[in-house]
């Protein structure tokens, strides 16, 4: 233990901290001083059980205060392994520092009774373990290993969501296997071809044709085993696919060359295992770039956590003075209200208030703001994203299944999920040809045998049309292209919820724009109150009742009011116009435009409405403000229009598409703001009912809408595309087809590039698909190409498609 003027190291975890705030306990003549309760808790345990040695053995141990919980044994459920005597688990340990840590972890669960084997390993991390059931339960082991310090947590939530790792693993063993055996049995084929032109003795020859099926064997059985297997399995449901090509192409070769052993005839064993191994070898490449596609939204998927730190019969004192111990669950068990521990480096689990803490937050996956958020009590939390640098304790406010993370990775993968219409086209034409593949070859075998009287020659011709054709480059052609696109768009902060809208924009022919908080910043400020009446504060009332509402204006309001607030009751919000509500004196106040003011009969009488006039013809958004019916004042805000819309504005105009600005200002504010912009046509002074009035007569030039708030809502959904900005996240969510997630007003650049682009890849890969096809297939039929290269042209074809794909992430604004 180090001790310095100022600070000290914790007896336990060597963490270096001031040591006014530590724990102090007397050890014969030794002083020793804990960080936290927990590592003094797990001093004791240590020392008690007879391991003090750990504390000898331990080198280079990373300093760090245990995490302590408890652990709930429901969560390993899916990885036990019941045996006849006992039970087998594996699992991941988590805060392993050092080689000593292992040493620890075995020889503690060495000594419980009922533990019949146990291994750590120091660089996987995972410790494997067999038990008596009946001597000692799980959870009483995973709380001894937890009490130490290593929390353990379940193989299959760490290892099961990347499956196009497995898969492309699997493809690289099948693949070595493949190619080894296969370049000794082409050893063996050139010598049997040499022999063919120069002579070779025959008993040599029969040698050679048998080591070269004993080669073959393990490329066909083991490397090609699932295209026989997904052959099958197509059989069953009816639905032949590109591995039956491969399978009757490959399998017919090898079973060909069989016969050809113990009849003396020829063999095609090179044949039956190159076709396998290139094909796989192309799979292996397809594989990982897809995984580098789909690299960006798998991110986002691992940003929830699998497990959570339920805080349950939570009381804030309890909880100070340590006498909680947090239980780990699964986040999908997490309902709303449950009460949620978040340690400094976690990710939130679910979306939540702060009850209890302080610490900055890093929302950038979500807003695109670099800089970290503080929170503290009263604060919202996204789920998904991570706490710095302080323990929160969080009320969840959704269920795992409802937080906004959950809510855009459904969204994203019902993208991917979608289909364009060459899809439609092209998947009506795959079932097709798989079987019509099947028959030109059978017709090709029957054929060359009517004509060449070879059955050879007959056989590998027929086995060249079925290797060579591809309906897999067809499949790709458009999915892996949505899957590129989708991803590349997130990774721009553009969060698409259907993929065919990326075909769709391809017909836009006009925008339209809701101005405040889309066009403009969305900050407005007070520039100006008009009292009409001395006896009301203006600015109170306003506030009041703009304090429940989530409009930009409102919350304008409310941010510049410091004072206390008037009490109301039946408060309403009438999208659109404004608020309106009763004092404890059951009189009614309102704030908001002249809609609304309509709407309660208020009467506006010419100073009012000069007034109006005057402060729109400056560019002034106006809330008026009434008591009892009668108008008090007004107050007058202005919003900056945001820099990005000049370049927008260009960009759209540039490509002759129309500009329009739904408002329910005045015509006078909104030409006054706009008044740099002069190829844009405004429609103001509108309802939600009648944006969505002006979105329905312009249906015709399948127009875009772009839009914030809860007012923009009905458009949103009307529009031929709706693009929500991400500041009002859940009705942005709720009713548009894409989300511009940081509420970057360029992202609409990018979102028609990329529409552009991806439908033009799209188109690319298709014509390639086809041409492919009827190119190569009837090249196979006249015998033009034998099997081996028709496996190689195969497997460019899809590669073609795949790299072709890959350039959507190379779209720069």
């Amino acid at each position: 233990m180090t001790t310095t003027n100022n600070t000290t190291q914790c007896s336990h975890c060597l963490l270096k901290f001031n040591k006014n705030t530590a724990i102090v306990e007397k050890e014969g003549d030794k002083e020793l001083h804990f960080c936290c309760p927990g590592c003094q808790s797990v001093y004791h345990i240590i020392k008690d059980g007879g391991f003090d040695s750990f504390y000898k053995k331990r080198r280079d141990y990373k300093p760090g205060p245990p995490e302590l919980a408890f652990i709930s044994d429901e969560l390993f459920v899916d990885d036990i392994i019941e045996h006849e005597n006992y039970s087998e688990i594996e699992f991941i340990a988590t805060n392993i520092r050092c080689a000593a840590c292992i040493w620890l972890i075995e020889n503690y669960l060495s000594k419980l009774n009922g533990i019949k084997y146990v291994r750590a390993n120091y660089a996987t991390h995972k410790v494997k373990i067999q038990w008596d059931n009946s001597t000692i339960p799980l959870n009483e082991i995973l709380n001894g290993i937890a009490n130490l310090g290593y929390t353990p947590v379940p193989l299959s939530a760490m290892s099961s969501s990347d499956y196009f790792q497995k898969l492309k693993k699997s493809y690289f063993y099948k693949f070595s296997i493949g190619a080894f055996f296969t370049m000794q049995i082409m050893i063996y084929s050139v010598a049997l071809y040499a022999g063919y032109f120069q002579g070779i003795d025959e008993n040599l020859k029969e040698m050679f044709k048998l080591i070269a099926m004993i080669l073959a064997t393990p490329v066909v059985f083991y490397s090609g085993l699932p295209f026989a297997i997904n052959s099958i399995k197509s059989l069953k449901t009816k639905t032949l696919n590109m591995d039956t090509l491969v399978f009757l192409g490959s399998y017919s070769a090898y079973f060909y060359s069989v016969f050809g052993v113990f009849t003396g005839g020829e063999i095609y064993f090179d044949t039956s295992s190159m076709i396998i191994t290139l094909i796989l070898l192309g799979r292996y490449i397809e594989t990982e770039a897809k995984i580098k596609a789909s690299k960006e939204i798998t991110l986002l998927f691992n940003l929830q956590p699998k497990q959570a730190k339920l805080l349950k019969s939570f009381t804030k004192n309890d909880y100070i003075q340590g006498k909680l111990k947090p239980l780990i669950v699964k986040v999908a068990s997490i309902r709303k209200g449950d009460i949620l521990e978040v340690l400094p480096g976690e990710n939130i689990p679910v979306d939540g208030k702060v009850i209890y803490g302080k610490s900055e937050v890093n929302e950038s996956m979500f807003t695109g703001e670099s800089v970290p958020v503080l929170k503290k009590q009263g604060c919202t939390v996204i789920s998904g994203t991570n706490n710095l640098n302080g323990t929160l304790v969080i009320e969840a406010t959704k269920s795992s299944k409802e937080s906004s993370l959950n809510k855009i990775a459904e969204a994203i993968k019902s993208a991917q999920e979608s289909k364009f219409y060459f899809q439609k086209l092209a998947d009506k034409i795959t079932i097709y040809f798989v079987p019509t593949i099947i028959a030109i070859a059978f017709a090709t075998f029957l054929y060359w045998f009517n004509h060449s009287n070879s059955f050879v020659t007959s056989f590998m011709n027929a086995v060249s049309v079925l290797v060579i054709a591809c309906p897999c480059a067809m499949g790709l052609a458009t999915p892996l292209a949505i899957l590129v696109a989708t991803s590349t768009a997130f990774k721009k902060g553009i969060l698409i919820k259907e993929g065919f809208i990326l075909e769709n924009a391809s017909k836009v022919k006009a925008v339209f724009f809701d101005k405040t908080g889309t066009i403009t910043e969305g900050v407005p400020k007070i520039v100006g109150i008009k009292s009409y009446d001395n006896n009301f504060n203006t600015l109170k009332i306003a506030a009041s009742l703009e304090r429940f509402s989530k409009h930009i204006l409102a919350i304008s309001i409310v941010s510049q009011y410091t004072e206390g607030f008037e009490e109301v009751t039946d408060i309403k919000e009438i999208p659109g116009q404004g608020m309106v509500g009763n004092t404890n004196n059951n009189i009614q106040i309102a704030a908001g435009n002249m809609l609304l003011f309509n709407r309660l009969g208020i009467d506006i009488d010419t100073i009012v409405k000069n007034d109006l006039e005057s402060l729109a013809s400056q560019g002034y958004t106006n809330i008026m403000v009434a008591y009892n019916k009668k108008i008090i004042g007004v107050i007058s805000l202005f919003d900056n229009v945001r820099e990005s819309f000049g370049e927008i504005y260009n960009f759209l105009t540039k490509k002759h598409i129309e500009i329009n600005v739904l408002t329910g200002d005045t015509k006078e504010t909104a030409e006054k703001v706009l008044k740099d912009y002069t190829d844009i046509n405004i429609f103001s002074s509108l309802s939600p009912i009648e944006k969505v009035e002006v979105i329905k007569n312009n249906l015709h030039k399948f127009p875009i809408m772009v839009g914030d708030g809860i007012n923009d809502a009905p458009s949103l959904k009307q529009a031929f595309i709706g693009i929500g900005m991400g500041k009002g996240t859940e009705i942005a969510l709720e009713s548009s087809d894409a989300v511009f997630v940081n509420s970057n007003l360029l992202l609409l650049k990018d979102f028609l590039n990329l529409s552009k682009k991806t439908r033009g890849i799209i188109i690319e890969n298709l014509f390639w698909a086809f041409s492919y096809n009827f190119v190569t297939i009837p090249l196979a039929i006249s015998g033009k190409i034998h099997p081996v290269f028709s496996a190689v042209l195969m497997s460019i074809s899809s590669l073609i498609v795949v790299f072709n794909s890959l350039r959507i992430k190379t779209l720069s604004r």
